[in-house]
C-alpha cells in the first residue's frame, strides 16, 4: 500500500511527458495537409503532338498542382521522356501555389529538324514523366510524379518522280521510262490510284499504269525504308505527228486520299518526219536517174546524112579501083 503513491506519480509524469511532446510534432513544418500533382489535360490515351506537312510541331499539355496547406507551396519541376522524341519541349523549372490554392502550368512542344522528324515512327509511343519536388532550403521534403504517353500523327506525302530513257520515241513504237514512288511522309503508304494525262498528244498511251494501284511504299530515306521503283511503257500510235508532248503522271495516296503529280516533256518523232525522209529519198533517187540519163546522152551519135556520105565515098572508091 505504501508504494501506490509512487506508482501513481510515475504514471502521471509519463503521461505528461507524452502530452508535452504532441504540440511539438504538430508544429513540424514538414507535416500537415498534403498537396497533389496531376494532369489537367486528358492523358488517359496517347496525346498527339500536332504536326503539318512542313514538320512544324505544335502542342500543349497542362498539369495542375493543388495545395491544401495553410502556407504557400514551392516546388521544382523536371521533365523527362523515356525515349528520343522528334520535337522540343519545355515547361517551368519552379512553381509556386498559394495556400489552399490550385494552379496550372503548361508543357509546350515545338519543331526540330525535318529529317529527324521523319525518323520517328508514328506507331511509337514515348512516355513523359513530370517530377515535382518540394524543397525547404536545400532539403527535399516530398516528391510526386505523373506520367503520360505522347506521340506524333501520321503524315502522308506520296508523289512520283520520273527518269526518261535515252531512246527516241517514234510513231508506231514504244519506250520504257523509270518512275520512283517517293514517300516523303513518316509512315508506310500505298498507291490508291495511278493515272496519266497527255497534253497535245492524244495518240500517246501508257498501258498498265493502273497496275500501280495497291503498291506499298516505304518511307523514302527514312526509317530504313526501301526505295520503290516501277517501269512504265510509253507508246505512240502510227498516226502520232512529230511533237513535243507534255505528260503528267498522277498518284493518289491511300493514306490521305490526296493526289500528287509530276509533269515532264518528251519529243515524239511522228509521221511528218518519216514522210519527209521518204520524200527526200525519192527525190534523191529521181535526181540520180536524171543524171544517169543525161550522162548516157553525151555519147557520140551518127546521124542519117553522115551515114549516106560514108556509103557514097565507099562506092566511089570501088569504081576507081575497077577502072585501074
Amino acid at each position: 500500500m505504501k508504494q501506490s503513491p509512487l506508482v501513481v506519480l510515475l504514471t502521471l509524469l509519463l503521461g505528461l511527458s507524452v502530452l508535452s511532446s504532441m504540440p511539438v510534432q504538430a508544429q513540424d513544418p514538414f507535416e500537415g495537409p498534403s498537396w497533389t500533382l496531376g494532369w489537367a489535360t486528358d492523358m488517359d490515351s496517347k496525346f498527339i503532338v500536332e504536326m503539318d506537312i512542313d514538320w512544324d510541331a505544335d502542342g500543349e499539355i497542362i498539369a495542375y498542382v493543388e495545395n491544401n496547406r495553410m502556407s504557400q507551396l514551392e516546388i521544382e519541376l523536371t521533365y523527362e521522356f523515356d525515349s528520343w522524341v522528334p520535337f522540343t519541349f519545355s515547361g517551368p523549372d519552379t512553381f509556386s501555389v498559394a495556400a489552399n490554392g490550385n494552379d496550372t502550368f503548361s508543357i509546350t512542344f515545338n519543331s526540330i529538324d525535318d529529317d529527324d522528324a521523319r525518323e520517328y515512327n508514328p506507331d511509337n509511343t514515348s512516355t513523359l514523366t513530370v517530377t515535382a519536388e518540394e524543397k525547404v532550403g536545400d532539403t527535399s521534403t516530398s516528391t510526386q510524379e505523373i506520367e503520360g504517353d505522347v506521340g506524333v500523327p501520321r503524315i502522308f506525302d506520296l508523289r512520283p518522280e520520273v527518269t526518261l530513257s535515252d531512246e527516241t520515241l517514234y510513231a508506231g513504237s514504244w519506250v520504257e521510262i523509270s518512275a520512283q514512288l517517293v514517300n516523303n511522309g513518316n509512315a508506310r503508304d500505298a498507291v490508291k490510284q495511278a493515272t496519266v494525262q497527255f497534253r497535245s498528244c492524244p495518240h500517246l498511251s501508257m498501258p498498265g499504269i493502273e497496275d500501280l494501284a495497291n503498291t506499298l511504299v516505304d518511307t523514302t530515306d527514312a526509317q530504313n525504308g526501301k526505295d520503290t521503283y516501277a517501269t512504265l511503257r510509253l507508246e505512240a500510235s502510227e498516226s502520232q505527228p512529230n511533237r513535243v508532248c507534255e505528260i503528267t503522271l498522277i498518284l493518289t495516296s491511300e493514306g490521305d486520299d490526296a493526289s500528287r503529280s509530276t509533269t515532264f516533256e518528251l519529243e515524239v518523232m511522228g509521221v511528218d518526219n518519216q514522210d519527209s525522209s521518204s520524200t527526200s529519198s525519192e527525190t534523191d533517187d529521181s535526181d540520180d536517174n536524171d543524171l544517169l540519163s543525161q550522162e548516157s546522152n553525151t555519147l557520140p551519135w551518127i546521124g542519117g546524112i553522115e551515114l549516106l556520105m560514108l556509103f557514097s565515098l565507099a562506092s566511089l572508091g570501088r569504081n576507081i579501083n575497077v577502072k585501074d
